[in-house]
């Protein structure tokens, strides 16, 4: 299965490539889950994670230690995190 998961950020480029590695290194870390990359979608937010999942039980994991790391990072700056937007991509096999 996939998620797009939208996000707008408003920081510079250096801190956006610290969100970004640090997103990376919590995908790494779940067995299961990659995050493919972090991509600009010709829509009305500024980034769209793609993410890569065997079961929607590891992708809630990935969401609640992406709370715990990189909310860090933002809290640190006193910034709050980025609202987001989140789409399923399944295939049929998982509908069933």
């Amino acid at each position: 299965m996939y998620a797009i998961v939208y996000l707008n950020f408003s920081g510079s480029k250096d801190e956006f490539k610290e969100a970004k590695d640090t997103l990376k290194k919590v995908a790494n870390k779940i067995d299961g889950l990659d995050l493919v990359d972090i991509f600009i979608p010709s829509s009305e937010w500024n980034y769209a994670a793609l993410i890569k999942f065997d079961k929607f039980e590891t992708f809630e994991k990935y969401i609640k230690k992406t709370r715990e790391e990189p909310i860090t990072f933002f809290a640190k700056r006193g910034l709050h995190p980025p609202p987001k937007k989140l789409e399923l991509l399944v295939d049929i096999d998982h509908l069933e």
